[in-house]
Parts: structure tokens; C-alpha cells; sequence
């Protein structure tokens, strides 16, 4: 199993990434990618800087021209990363009516005051309130309880970094029983779950997720997984993939991409 595709990775097209969709596809072309698909922030939360960012037809031409510069070279594929569907369920429901290969969602912000699940200006200064007012349990309760009703909703292809909050509090959280829940409700939705490695570039050990939530999707039937580097600079691109693509093997999961909203195994 070799270093085929970088199923999650944002340009200049998304608020806080710095490349260009040009620049990005000639660095994964020199590492021997195979598929690039990119996967660009669709957020509605006035708190965050790319709320309502998304161009779609802006997007949608830096596709083709991609795919006419280097289609003969690498598979592009487009998709979006959408943040916190079932509270922007009507913006959710009208943009995934567009054309994409797949559909990416995930959760950044958590709780009724919205707190912000990152960095500020990518830098290790937490969201305040998140340090201030958030013991890293509850942070990890909310996120989890959030994320149940994400699945619930369903409507898209790939959960994007299950646990995400690990990518910075370098913890992981033991919310046994809720997790339980969400990987049911995955695999009962026929929806993939993504090995996103950014915790590894960020100073932990894992990725999100990692062998244990991994081996629960698949103890209760689950099988198809992507792999996304989850990057914002050409330097990141397909960081850290020896070890989810060694995660995905151990396991004997499926690694696929998503053509056309169809998961298919490379």
C-alpha cells in the first residue's frame, strides 16, 4: 500500500489556507500522489474568519483549470469540508445539492457560546474561553455529543478528524459510551471516516483517529477509510502518510477515495 491520495487538503480558496490549487497539485504530483482531492471550508459561524468565505463558482473554475493543467499527471477531485451541518442545516442542505466528489464534515466549534476548537492565526493561542471556562473533559463531552448529531443528520460522505479536540489539548478523550454511539451511527449511515494526520505535524502521537476508534468502526462493520493531511501549505501535503497508510494496513481497512460521491478503493 503505497502513498496514493491526500483525501483533505485546503488552498488560498479556503479563509486561513496560503497556496494556490496550481502549487499544491505539482508538490503532490513530486511526491508520486496518484489523487489529490481538495477539500475547501464551507462555515457559517459568524466567529470564524471564513464564515461565508466559499466562492463555489470561484472554486469550480480553479477545478477545471487544474484538471486541464495536470489532469494527465494526477486525479483532482473537489469536495468541501462543512463545518457543523446540523446548525446550519438549511446552508448544508443547499450547498450539497452542487457538484462535488465528495462531501466532508467536521466540527470546530463547540457548545452554545460556539467555542473555537483551533488555533488563532495559527499560532498555540487557544481560543480564550476554551482554556478559560472548558476542562479538557467537558471540552471532549461537548465535542462528542456535537458530533452524534452530526451523524444523525448524515447527508455527506467522509466524518472528517473524529476526535479533533486531541489536535490541541494533546489528549485524547474517553467518552466511551458516545463514541460508541457515533461509530454505530456511521456505519449504519454508510458513512467513511478520514485518518487525518495533522495531530502528528502538531506535537502528538496520533492521528485523528487512531487505532482504537479506528478498530471500533470497524469491529461493528465498518470498512472504508480515506487518509487526509489535512494541509494549508504546499509543505504539508501528504505530511505523516507512512504511518496512517501502516494504520489503515495493521487494521486490514478499505483505503479509497470519493469520485463522483462514490467511494472507491485504490
Amino acid at each position: 500500500m503505497s502513498l496514493l491520495a491526500d483525501s483533505h487538503v485546503h488552498t488560498i480558496l479556503s479563509a486561513d489556507a496560503k497556496d494556490e490549487m496550481f502549487d499544491m497539485c505539482k508538490t503532490a504530483i513530486d511526491k508520486g500522489l496518484s489523487y489529490i482531492c481538495f477539500t475547501e471550508h464551507v462555515d457559517y459561524n459568524q466567529f470564524d474568519p471564513g464564515c461565508r468565505y466559499f466562492d463555489y463558482d470561484k472554486y469550480s473554475d480553479a477545478i477545471e483549470r487544474t484538471r486541464e493543467k495536470f489532469g494527465d499527471k494526477i486525479h483532482v477531485l473537489s469536495g468541501i469540508e462543512f463545518g457543523e451541518p446540523h446548525v446550519y442545516q438549511k446552508q448544508f442542505e443547499k450547498i450539497i445539492k452542487k457538484e462535488f466528489d465528495v462531501v466532508m464534515v467536521g466540527i470546530h466549534y463547540i457548545g452554545k457560546d460556539k467555542v473555537g476548537l483551533h488555533w488563532i492565526n495559527g499560532t498555540n493561542e487557544y481560543s480564550k474561553s476554551l482554556l478559560k471556562d472548558y476542562t479538557n473533559e467537558r471540552i471532549f463531552h461537548e465535542y462528542y455529543e456535537e458530533l452524534l448529531q452530526v451523524v444523525k443528520l448524515g447527508g455527506f460522505d467522509v466524518l472528517a478528524h473524529f476526535d479533533n479536540p486531541k489536535r490541541y489539548l494533546k489528549e485524547s478523550g474517553h467518552e466511551e459510551e458516545l463514541i460508541g454511539e457515533i461509530v454505530h451511527e456511521i456505519v449504519n449511515a454508510g458513512i467513511a471516516i478520514e485518518i487525518n494526520t495533522s495531530p502528528l505535524r502538531r506535537g502528538y502521537h496520533e492521528c485523528a483517529p487512531d487505532s482504537e476508534i479506528v478498530k471500533q468502526y470497524l469491529d461493528v462493520g465498518g470498512s472504508r477509510i480515506t487518509i487526509g493531511s489535512d494541509v494549508h501549505s504546499c509543505s504539508e501535503v501528504a505530511a505523516n502518510f507512512d504511518y496512517a497508510v501502516k494504520l489503515v494496513k495493521d487494521h486490514k481497512a478499505t483505503l479509497g477515495v470519493f469520485k463522483n460521491r462514490c467511494f472507491v478503493t485504490i
